[in-house]
C-alpha cells in the first residue's frame, strides 16, 4: 500500500512537472517602441511537455497614470524549451485600446507616444498550473528628438524679423503640430518662466517645420537678445520639445567682403555674423579624404530655408583646395540672406551665413 502510494506521488509531481512555469524573454528598450513590437518575444516552457493557453499583454503608462492598450491571444500550445511567440497567433489576438490621448495615438500610429510605460506578459494555461506573468519598464523617447536650426544657438543676427526653423523629431507623423515660444532675454528672470508666462511670440498649430516671423508681432531690437524652443504635440499630447537656444539681434558686426583674392578658410567665416558674397563665394577648403566634388547645398535664409537649385558642380583635388562658387547665375536676390551648408566627409556640416551682392560694398 505504501509502495502504491508512492507512485501515485511520483505521477502527481510528474503531472504538475509537465505543467511547468513559463518564462518570457523580451526586449522593452528595443520593441517597446511599437504596438507591433509587443508580439516580438519568445516563450520559454521550462516543462518536460507542451502546454496550452493564452497570452494577456497590459500596457500602462505611468507619467499620466493611464493605462494604453489590452492585447489578448487565442489558445496556442507552447512546446518545450524556447519558442518564438507564433506571429499568426498575435495577428489573431483582441487588442483593446482604452479611451484616453495616449492610447489614440498608439492606436492610430502602432506607435506608443515619448512616455515611461511598463509592459506585463501574463500566460494562462487553458486546463491547469499556475498563471505566469513577467513585467518590464522602459522610458521611450523619439529615435530623433527635435533639433533647432535658425537660428543657430548664440548666433548674431542682422535680422529683425527673422524665419525659424528646425528638424522635427522622428518619428514625425503627418497630424504633429508645432508650438514656437520666443521672449526677449532678461536679466534676473528664469527663461523657462518667461516662456511659460510670457512669451513674446506664441505660434501653435504650426503643421510646417519652418515659419516666417509673424506679421502682427513688433520687430526685434537691436543689440537685445531672445531665446526660443519648439514643442511637437499630438492629439493635444506633447511628443518631445527641442533645447532653449538664443540669437542676438546685432547689424553692426557683419563681415565685410574679403579682396578679391583671399581665399579665407572655409571654417574662420563660421563666426555668427554674415559674409559679403560679391558675385563669388570664395573660401579655401581641405580634402582630407580625396573626394572628388564638394558636397554643398545653399538655402535662402529669409521667409523660409528653400533650397537654391542649379549649382554648379565643384571638382574637387586632394589636399587645399580654393573654391570659387559662381552665384550670378543662380537668380539669388540682391541684398538677401543665404546660408552656405558643406557636408565634409565624416565631420559635421559646416554652416556660413552671407548676404549676397552683386557689386562690392563700399566702406
Amino acid at each position: 500500500m505504501k509502495l502504491h502510494l508512492y507512485i501515485l506521488g511520483l505521477m502527481i509531481m510528474s503531472s504538475a512537472g509537465a505543467v511547468g512555469q513559463v518564462n518570457i524573454v523580451w526586449q522593452a528598450e528595443i520593441y517597446g517602441r511599437t504596438v507591433d513590437g509587443l508580439g516580438n518575444f519568445q516563450l520559454q516552457n521550462v516543462g518536460s511537455q507542451p502546454i496550452r493557453g493564452h497570452i494577456t499583454i497590459s500596457v500602462r503608462e505611468n507619467i499620466s497614470k493611464t493605462q494604453v492598450v489590452t492585447i489578448v491571444s487565442p489558445a496556442f500550445e507552447i512546446s518545450h524549451g524556447l519558442t518564438p511567440f507564433p506571429i499568426s497567433v498575435f495577428a489573431g489576438s483582441g487588442f483593446n485600446f482604452s479611451n484616453t490621448p495616449i492610447a489614440a495615438i498608439t492606436s492610430q500610429t502602432r506607435n506608443f507616444p515619448p512616455g515611461e510605460y511598463t509592459y506585463c506578459f501574463s500566460f494562462v494555461p487553458s486546463v491547469h498550473g499556475e498563471e505566469s506573468e513577467e513585467c518590464f519598464d522602459a522610458n521611450i523617447q523619439p529615435i530623433v528628438p527635435i533639433n533647432l536650426i535658425n537660428p543657430a544657438d548664440e548666433d548674431k543676427i542682422c535680422q529683425k524679423r527673422p524665419a525659424l526653423s528646425w528638424q522635427p523629431p522622428v518619428p514625425f507623423p503627418s497630424n504633429m503640430r508645432f508650438r514656437l515660444q520666443l521672449v526677449q532675454k532678461r536679466l534676473g528672470t528664469s527663461i523657462e518662466s518667461l516662456l511659460m508666462t510670457a512669451p513674446l511670440i506664441l505660434l501653435d498649430n504650426i503643421p510646417s517645420t519652418t515659419v516666417s516671423y509673424p506679421s502682427f508681432a513688433p520687430d526685434l531690437q537691436e543689440d537685445s537678445t531672445y531665446c526660443w524652443q519648439v514643442i511637437a504635440y499630438q492629439n493635444g499630447v506633447i511628443m518631445t520639445q527641442s533645447e532653449i537656444w538664443e540669437f542676438t539681434v546685432q547689424c553692426s558686426d557683419s563681415v565685410k567682403p574679403a579682396s578679391s583674392d583671399n581665399y579665407r578658410e572655409l571654417k574662420s567665416l563660421v563666426n555668427g555674423n554674415y559674409y559679403y558674397a560679391t558675385g563669388t563665394m570664395k573660401f579655401s577648403y581641405q580634402n582630407k579624404y580625396n573626394l572628388k566634388t564638394l558636397a554643398y547645398e545653399i538655402y535662402a535664409a529669409e521667409g523660409g530655408s528653400t533650397k537654391v537649385k542649379n549649382l554648379p558642380v565643384i571638382p574637387l583635388a586632394y589636399g587645399l583646395n580654393k573654391i570659387d562658387i559662381d552665384l550670378t547665375e543662380l537668380n539669388l536676390e540682391e541684398g538677401k540672406h543665404y546660408m552656405l551648408k558643406v557636408y565634409p566627409f565624416n565631420e559635421p556640416p559646416v554652416l556660413v551665413r552671407f548676404v549676397y551682392q552683386e557689386n562690392a560694398v563700399i566702406n
